[in-house]
């Protein structure tokens, strides 16, 4: 990487909660929660949230009274909108630089010219992405990934700094690494803190100036990059193309015990279905499924049974993998238990390209079936995503949960557009 390139890392603020206080800023005025997709915890938070101490993965009973007071809002999560908006935000960034990894839903890691004119390229693209989208974001600006990372957290806390952080004096990154905890630096996290204390190495900075063969003793290659990006070493570079799943897990909590093979074999297709989607989107094919179903933990007797099935060829063409979905599911049902949680894991992935046809199969009927999918993926991106549904998923669905606080899809839905009065 050239020495004028610098790394900068683009977060959006609190960005579940931002996106419904973007379509109704009534939002704004009090702690809002974002719940998971059966109401059940906390999955995001608004800053006020934050400030009266509500802590991610918090159960929503807690604050239902509050919420009937009228002291706090709480919606179910509307994931549509949330990575339509996400997409709006990458575009607009992708403006200010060619060379960007969109890291998650709502962080991209970017190179640009260390300059002068740095600072105020970081305020324009705060400015350009608040004007096109409503989201605010944080920039955080450094020699490395990590302390990219180190600095976007200072944007997020410090109101100074007005969104940006630009950390690349030798001597504010040395206080900053003294100040910065194990746990709060990318890449390490509470369970790697905890080997490194064992070591006496508290701060960033005690990694950062530790024996390199140790760390890398302690834990491992990746932790000896991030030691060394602390250093301002370069080590992680961007990842231009979003790297492949090598598995694809669907699974879900259903809000009341399925009780009802045909229910759990309806629940097993449409994670089947979903998988499947997931797996075309990135060109690829399963030679592995596996369906795994639970009763609840926290009564007895618990149970959680799996069946692993290996496919003699490997495909991602849904109604295949729904039948041996729904074949593994009867294999695992049990009259009289109460399931609580079911799910299907594809793995054992190849490349589409490189598929190796049967002796028996015939090409253009499989070459048929491929086209068929990619159709049913193109109208389920472009209307909804359960605009063509196969009929194995169940019409009724009894077995889903029923979001009932969930906002409207105002970006990718006709039905929900905003109106103006």
């Amino acid at each position: 990487m050239s020495s004028t390139k610098r790394f900068a890392l683009v977060d959006c603020n609190n960005f579940y909660a931002s996106c419904e206080q973007v379509f109704n800023p009534k939002l704004e005025a009090k702690p809002l929660l974002i719940l998971s997709n059966n109401d059940g915890c906390v999955i995001a938070r608004s800053a006020k949230a934050k400030a009266i101490g509500v802590k991610m993965g918090d159960p929503a009973y807690l604050y239902r009274e509050k919420a009937a007071r009228g002291e706090i809002e709480m919606l179910s999560s509307n994931f549509a909108l949330y990575a339509d908006m996400s997409q709006r935000v990458m575009q607009t960034l992708e403006a200010f630089s060619p060379d960007m990894e969109i890291y998650s839903i709502d962080e991209a890691f970017f190179l640009l010219e260390d300059s002068p004119r740095l600072p105020a390229l970081a305020a324009s693209m705060r400015a350009k992405v608040k004007q096109w989208t409503g989201i605010p974001v944080s920039i955080g600006i450094g020699p490395t990934k990590t302390l990219a990372k180190l600095a976007n957290e200072a944007a997020k806390r410090e109101k100074e700094r007005q969104g940006v952080m630009i950390l690349t004096d030798p001597e504010e990154i040395q206080k900053r690494l003294e100040a910065a905890p194990l746990e709060d630096i990318w890449g390490i996290g509470s369970g790697l803190a905890g080997k490194l204390k064992k070591q006496g190495i508290y701060t960033a900075a005690a990694l950062a100036e530790a024996d390199e063969e140790r760390v890398r003793k302690w834990l491992g290659a990746a932790g000896c990059r991030t030691a060394l990006e602390l250093r301002g070493v370069s080590c992680i570079e961007l990842c231009e193309e979003e790297e492949k799943r090598k598995t694809i897990v669907c699974s879900r909590s259903f809000p009341q015990p399925v009780l009802d093979r045909v229910a759990l074999e309806e629940a097993v297709s449409a994670f089947a279905t979903r998988a499947a989607e997931k797996l075309r989107r990135q060109n690829s094919l399963a030679g592995f499924l596996s369906v795994t179903i639970a009763t609840s933990p926290f009564r007895e007797p618990y149970t959680a049974r799996s069946c692993h099935i290996q496919l003699p060829n490997p495909t991602s063409y849904t109604p295949r993998l729904i039948a041996l979905a729904k074949e593994g599911a009867a294999k695992l049902f049990e009259k009289g238990r109460e399931y609580k949680k079911a799910g299907v894991l594809l793995g054992d992935f190849c490349e589409d390209a490189a598929r190796q046809a049967d002796l028996f199969s015939q090409e253009e009927i499989i070459e048929k079936k491929e086209e068929a999918m990619r159709a049913v993926d193109r109208i389920n991106r472009r209307y909804d995503k359960a605009a063509i549904r196969f009929a194995a998923e169940g019409m009724v669905q009894k077995w889903k949960a029923r979001p009932s606080r969930v906002s409207p899809k105002f970006t990718t839905s006709w039905h929900d557009l905003p109106i103006a009065k």
